[in-house]
């Protein structure tokens, strides 16, 4: 019975020996970061060197999932739903974050991972969308931002008679109003068209205000927004300096080769496009700002669905990967414009040129405009209503509608999908 007892016991000692070695195994796992976070993206966020840099630093492997920007979005809000199979880091863009926001509780808040170290980092638009408006909930880090100025064409400007630099095209064309007024001189002189189509100039007007469709507290107020009223009557009277294309498609690219537009309302990322779309404009495009300031068309964040385990890891990773070090290296090897103003004066920044463009102060423009963006309010109903207002001015200029009919289709239609 002693012998018995005695490899009872031992036996006893042994497997909680054993049972503490191997927590302390997987302690050790986790403390060096030797484990792995699922993120989801769309193309072009520039991630996949950075994340095999971390992963050599740290132990911890960054699985980038990446699909269609929509799909993105709509997987996300699916998981969220059913109450599974959200990943540990998803991107969301600035038009699906207030619908995010509403439904904050399932996100953790990265003021409690250590989120108030980045107060002071970011733009201050980038900023007041990541927080809610208490300031005591951080959804996402930011990432990139899309500021935006007005791409020209010198020789299209010089034949309708409209200066070509950029400083005295800025102090002529300094209001929306004087732009349509240039887009007309254009059109009589030249027979080409100002703009690819008036809901893109309509959302660059709509987009330089805080004001928009809803307020903070969901109050639809198209209707009376002094800056909505105001795209709206612009764009919807600008229908004869519109080709009436829609930018990134195979005609818009073919209208840019044949000389056809001769402003581009341009953030960072849309160069490329528009030097892929006519290769042989090289060197007859400068740029400028935009009338009235500034604006964003692009840049997104970096949430943390509570349904994920390492949270912790999982913010780590966020705040280093879009640190100001890494966005400047993010914006030197794929153009991702940064939203951390500390790097505006680094030389690839101040200097940055295209021989595309007859520019040697791009980079300097681009950091000016943002500084200027504005943080208007979205709402979750945002992106649908836009749509709508886009589609009656696309009803305008495709069909010939009136304004004031357009107007009140757009008004009725925004009224059902709100109060369904």
């Amino acid at each position: 019975m002693g012998k018995k007892l005695l490899l009872l016991l031992t036996g006893i000692v042994l497997m909680f020996f054993l049972v503490a070695c191997s927590e302390d195994d997987a302690n050790s796992e986790n403390e060096s970061g030797n484990n792995e976070l699922t993120l989801w993206a769309w193309p072009g966020f520039g991630l996949g060197e950075l994340a095999e840099e971390y992963e050599e630093e740290t132990g911890v492997h960054i699985n980038i999932q990446e699909a269609d920007y929509g799909d993105v979005h709509q997987n996300l809000i699916t998981a969220l739903a059913s109450g599974s199979g959200a990943p540990d880091i998803s991107a969301v863009d600035e038009g699906y974050l207030d619908r995010m926001k509403e439904n904050q509780d399932q996100f953790h808040n990265l003021f409690d991972l250590g989120g108030e170290e980045l107060e002071g980092v970011y733009l201050d638009s980038k900023w007041e969308q990541a927080t809610n408006a208490d300031q005591d909930f951080l959804i996402g880090v930011p990432t990139d931002v899309g500021p935006m100025v007005m791409a020209y064409r010198e020789d299209i400007f010089e034949e309708a008679g409209l200066p070509t630099d950029p400083e005295e095209v800025a102090a002529e064309i300094d209001s929306w109003e004087s732009y349509v007024e240039a887009g007309r001189q254009v059109m009589d002189e030249t027979g080409k068209y100002m703009i690819n189509r008036t809901s893109d100039l309509y959302l660059a007007i709509l987009e330089q205000s805080e004001e928009q469709y809803f307020t903070p507290d969901e109050e639809f107020i198209g209707m009376e927004s002094d800056q909505n009223l105001r795209a709206w009557d612009i764009a919807s009277s600008a229908g004869d300096i519109s080709i009436n294309l829609e930018r990134d498609t195979a005609e818009w690219g073919t209208a840019l080769a044949d000389d056809q537009i001769a402003t581009v309302l341009l953030p960072p990322w849309m160069l490329q496009n528009v030097k892929n779309a006519a290769p042989d404009s090289a060197g007859k495009w400068n740029v400028t700002f935009m009338p009235e300031g500034s604006g964003n068309f692009g840049g997104s964040f970096l949430t943390i669905p509570k349904q994920s385990d390492q949270p912790q890891e999982a913010y780590d990773f966020a705040s280093w990967v879009m640190a100001p070090e890494q966005q400047l290296r993010i914006f030197k090897n794929s153009g991702p414009f940064p939203s951390t103003p500390e790097v505006y004066d680094d030389p690839a920044i101040q200097e940055l040129e295209d021989d595309f463009v007859n520019n040697n102060n791009l980079g300097q423009i681009y950091a000016e405009a943002a500084k200027e963006i504005v943080a208007g309010y979205k709402g979750t109903m945002h992106d649908p209503v836009s749509e709508l207002f886009q589609d009656g001015l696309i009803s305008i200029e495709d069909n010939d509608t009136p304004p004031e009919e357009a107007w009140d289709n757009v008004i009725d239609e925004v009224d059902r999908q709100l109060n369904r």
